[in-house]
């Protein structure tokens, strides 16, 4: 009786030794992510994974994604992140070495703002302003008004003070007056298409009374203003951990 031929087997996708995917663990994923930056800039990235490529240099072989997600869920954000000292990030749960890297971060980011030229800093939006807020600002003296002179691309021309005493319920028409001129003398002097005010609170004061205190300030700075061709873009309490805007408030900015 002849033997009954059995069918061969059916063809692997694997090949012999190989496997599905080259690589499941950390170190494929760190290429990769990596390979994603190179193609198309980090602009692309969520904040989590903003924070997981800088824990790369912390945490050689671990993945670092829950260890980005845990932080950004302990402290509130990206930034505030980067804003906490090491010993407060390391008591969080991040090693030594990112912790000391994470930390110098807005120092370095200072120094590029400050730098002249094509490299001067682009504040036409909130997350460009709270960013110049919380590094290049950061060490500022408190409470303090600040006028910030943006060109027709909305960078800055210049970053002064402006002496103006804390913002009370019955600001002086006068005081304001004063305020206002001064601010619209130095956009005409550096030849600025565009102004962002921002008042820096210390510890301890409520934003939205210290944005309600400025109410006469940004009125008459949004009614002169454009009678000199000079945009007002927004009027900002930034304090330690929150912010307003009164452009935010304001329905018909």
């Amino acid at each position: 009786m002849a033997k009954t031929k059995m069918p061969p087997p059916p063809a692997s996708s694997v090949q012999e030794g190989g496997s599905v995917f080259a690589s499941t663990g950390p170190v494929g994923h760190r290429k990769r992510m990596r390979q994603r930056v190179l193609a198309h800039g980090a602009g692309g990235l969520a904040d989590y994974e903003l924070l997981e490529m800088l824990l790369f240099y912390g945490v050689p072989r671990r993945d670092t994604k829950p260890l980005a997600k845990s932080l950004i869920n302990q402290f509130g954000s990206f930034s505030a992140v980067l804003d906490s000292v090491p010993a407060v990030l390391q008591g969080a749960g991040a090693p030594r070495g990112a912790a000391a890297l994470c930390a110098q971060l807005p120092d370095v980011a200072a120094c590029l703002v400050r730098d002249g030229g094509s490299n001067r800093a682009y504040l036409g939006d909130w997350d460009s302003l709270l960013l110049y807020c919380n590094t290049v600002l950061r060490a500022a003296e408190r409470p303090q008004m600040r006028m910030l002179l943006l060109d027709s691309r909305n960078t800055l021309l210049a970053d002064e003070q402006l002496a103006w005493a804390m913002p009370t319920a019955k600001a002086e028409a006068e005081r304001v007056q004063q305020a206002v001129a001064h601010v619209l003398q130095r956009a005409l002097e550096v030849q600025a298409s565009a102004v962002v005010s921002v008042y820096l609170a210390e510890p301890g004061q409520d934003v939205q009374t210290l944005l309600q205190n400025c109410t006469p300030f940004v009125a008459s700075l949004r009614k002169a203003a454009p009678l000199l061709a000079v945009s007002v873009h927004d009027h900002m309490v930034v304090g330690a951990s929150a912010w307003a805007s009164a452009r935010q408030m304001a329905a018909d900015w």
